[in-house]
């Protein structure tokens, strides 16, 4: 009966075609994956081919090679007889000609495997190069134990490093790998009615990071568009009683102490740290949703139990308001 009332509630939020919308993102997404795939095989099997016909001339050229230096050292003018006397010369020359003409050979081979390939070789080394790079970089990536998702639009997304850093403070090593990462993605969305290329990617990136629950921790401001906040957690009143830091909108930042930690000297007072509801998605189900919900509140309560108990001990002044932006009447 619980799991029956929660998926009417994730449908009262998100309505049908608002679903199918979502869904139909996430299959065009996964085809131009596969499109991708299809022209790197492609592009592999062509790669191949190429290298078969360069192979199969560089061949002809060095058998071609041998001929005209044989004719040249023997002063033979048809191509069987200098044939036979290859076959012949084979047996008889002695041991130091045949190590030098060997050296000469080898030399000139080589010469003309670059020559020939040297497009190739280049291609190769880049490749290399590059394998090396990304292998690199996935031994050396610090899968994170926690990922927030920044959608104030506040200039908070330049804060990426100290508010990661903050985070890291209420973080368990989840992944138990020796130490505590947590990523910020920043999707600084303006409001309902804000237009513009930038914005629409933004709400196209926030939409299908909702496809999946591993994400459940959402930084917002007055200038979160109402329908995304109607997915975040409204009942954390009855989860912190007495709090004043707690509102509909989740935790409130407004404290000076938070703006040192993140060294935003300007730092606005609608900032809140919010977090999703446990509904299932197009990706999750409700079980993975809520053990998801779980994890995330417990950062969210570590988190609100040690600032607002700083807040108090400092007797926290909190911030200014927010200053709304003014319209140039030149430019109307």
């Amino acid at each position: 009966m619980a799991e029956k009332n929660e998926n009417e509630k994730a449908k009262e939020l998100l309505d049908e075609s608002d679903y199918e919308y979502e869904k139909q993102i996430y299959d065009e997404q996964k085809q131009r994956q596969a499109e991708i795939e299809r022209k790197r095989r492609a592009i592999i099997e062509e790669r191949k081919r190429r290298e078969k016909e360069a192979k199969i001339e560089h061949d002809k050229q060095i058998a071609k090679e041998r001929i005209e230096l044989m004719k040249l050292k023997n002063g033979v003018s048809s191509a069987q007889s200098t044939v036979v006397e290859i076959e012949n010369d084979d047996e008889q020359t002695d041991d130091d000609n045949e190590s030098v003409q060997s050296k000469s050979s080898f030399k000139k081979k080589a010469d003309n495997f670059f020559y020939q390939n040297k497009w190739w070789l280049g291609i190769a080394s880049i490749v290399l190069i590059v394998g090396i790079f990304l292998l690199y970089g996935q031994l050396t990536k610090k899968d994170p134990d926690l990922t927030v998702i920044v959608i104030a639009n506040n200039d908070l997304e330049f804060k990426q490093d100290q508010l990661g850093k903050l985070f890291e403070e209420y973080v368990d090593d989840v992944d138990g790998n020796g130490y505590v990462h947590v990523s910020v993605i920043p999707i600084p969305l303006g409001k309902k009615d804000e237009k513009g290329v930038e914005q629409t990617q933004y709400r196209s990136q926030f939409l299908t990071l909702l496809h999946s629950t591993e994400d459940m921790i959402v930084v917002t401001d007055s200038d979160t568009d109402p329908y995304y906040m109607e997915i975040m957690d409204h009942d954390l009143k009855s989860k912190f009683p007495g709090n004043k830091y707690i509102d509909e909108n989740g935790f409130s930042l407004n404290m000076k102490l938070v703006a040192d930690k993140l060294e935003y000297e300007n730092m606005p007072n609608d900032i809140h740290v919010s977090i999703r509801q446990a509904v299932p998605t197009v990706e999750d189900s409700l079980e993975t949703a809520k053990k998801n919900y779980d994890k995330s509140f417990k950062c969210l309560e570590k988190m609100v139990n040690d600032l607002t108990k700083q807040a108090e001990q400092t007797n926290d002044p909190g911030l200014k308001a927010k200053e709304k932006k003014t319209v140039d009447s030149s430019l109307a």
